[in-house]
């Protein structure tokens, strides 16, 4: 046998093993689909996306560096000892799914770390906790709304990502997952990741989810089951709301503090929690709306466990997000919310204080990086996605990549040319075209 017929049976051999495939690209998402036990779909995850894993080996010590501004060592350390052994003994369905990954990754040209493969997906978890009460993340604009408050009296949820654009460029991979044990579902994620960290999700139990960040935490994280577990466990397992709010309380170690909007497409009802360390808040109904904005609707967890004075305040990033989206969803749009609606909400640039519409850091569609106030820093909103109780029964999704607007592009010699205090920011860049919303599906 030739040595040339010898590497054809081999590869043969070895996409055998491939239990996923990439079902397709347009405006600018890829859709993978990976099933079977966990390390098998963890190998499919690695081998599919291998390319986009070489980014992520260079992404992650460059925001350890610049983001949590610790030593890479120290990160690796601390990942090592905390998060090591929580997905081995309390999580090895995941801690083999990520194994898988690094092994398919290798066998497809791209030699990842298992140390860089957990501290990826722990990344959020450890900035908090290195953080230390200094949690200042505003990430994300959200809504969930059912019953009175829809054109058609069922589910209408929307999200967008607020991010780094670092990470925000990368997070345009919806994942379809088929495991051989509890419920089918997707989400939006980036290559590496066995949860969301953008945090859009659809089940086949019917569960929809997505959340924001509560900001200005004033304590330290206590480990604890890292929320990156916790949700996955909730999408893949649970089947009622009540679930959902069990497995997200289990053992809460309070990082990544969020206010997360649950949906059941099956009986129409939605869930707010907002999750800090100690204190949560958990609201419920089958007519109305809830929305995140980074900060809290609870007074006492955001009086307690925040240093927030945002709410209150339209000339601030959370301030003026809670007063438009409540004239929006509660006042303007009540009783006729659908996809098309919620669309031109998630993409609003409207700031009260100015009486306009403007690109800055203000409104739901976020552009710290046009915003003087915000020093320019390379931070914005980089997608918009809507869906309706129809589009979940699917597991569907409309969305757009690169913000929810769409009339923003990002050019990294333009931007870095004109800061050049942010100039080391040009090394995980890369350049952003205009997208269009499209149908979502895997």
């Amino acid at each position: 046998m030739s040595h040339k017929q010898k590497n054809k049976n081999n590869k043969t051999r070895k996409n055998k093993r491939i239990q996923g495939r990439i079902t397709g690209e347009k405006e600018g998402w890829k859709m993978v689909h990976i099933y079977g036990e966990p390390y098998e779909r963890g190998y499919a995850h690695g081998y599919l996306l291998s390319k986009e894993l070489k980014r992520i080996k260079k992404i992650l010590p460059f925001l350890v560096k610049y983001q949590m501004e610790i030593d890479y060592t120290k990160f690796k350390k601390a990942n090592r000892k905390i998060m090591f052994p929580i997905l081995q003994k309390q999580y090895p369905e995941f801690w083999h799914e990520i194994r898988g990954i690094h092994n398919g990754a290798k066998h497809a040209g791209t030699d990842i770390s298992m140390d860089i493969l957990i501290g990826w997906n722990a990344y959020m978890s450890l900035y908090s906790h290195f953080k230390e009460g200094n949690q200042h993340i505003h990430r994300c604009s959200a809504f969930i709304a059912t019953g009175e408050a829809t054109k058609n009296g069922k589910i209408v949820m929307a999200h967008n990502v607020h991010s780094d654009l670092a990470s925000g460029q990368i997070l345009n991979i919806v994942l379809k997952i088929t495991p051989t044990q509890g419920n089918e579902f997707i989400m939006q994620t980036t290559a590496g990741l066995i949860s969301s960290v953008a945090d859009w999700y659809i089940s086949s139990s019917g569960i929809v989810c997505c959340e924001t960040t509560i900001a200005d935490i004033n304590y330290k994280s206590k480990f604890g089951i890292p929320f990156f577990c916790r949700i996955r466990h909730a999408i893949q397992y649970a089947n009622s709301l009540d679930e959902c709010s069990q497995i997200m309380l289990h053992k809460n170690a309070g990082d990544y503090a969020c206010s997360w909007l649950f949906g059941n497409t099956k009986t129409q009802e939605i869930m707010l929690l907002e999750l800090g360390l100690k204190i949560h808040n958990i609201q419920r109904t089958f007519n109305g709306v809830f929305y995140g904005m980074n900060s809290t609707i609870s007074y006492e967890l955001r009086s307690k466990e925040t240093t927030d004075i945002e709410f209150n305040d339209v000339n601030s990033r959370c301030g003026n997000r809670n007063y438009r989206l409540n004239d929006l969803l509660n006042k303007k749009y009540y009783g006729m919310i659908d996809s098309k609606i919620a669309k031109h909400v998630i993409s609003d640039h409207y700031d009260i204080h100015l009486g306009k519409s403007v690109m800055n850091q203000n409104g739901i569609c976020k552009h710290p990086e046009r915003d003087p106030h915000a020093k320019y820093k390379p931070y914005s909103c980089t997608d918009g996605k809507v869906l309706d109780s129809a589009m979940a029964e699917n597991l569907q999704f409309e969305g757009i990549f690169g913000s929810s607007c769409g009339k923003r592009t990002f050019n990294v010699n333009d931007y870095v040319k004109q800061h050049p205090e942010y100039k080391h920011w040009g090394e995980v860049l890369e350049n952003m075209p205009i997208h269009n919303w499209t149908t979502i599906t895997t």
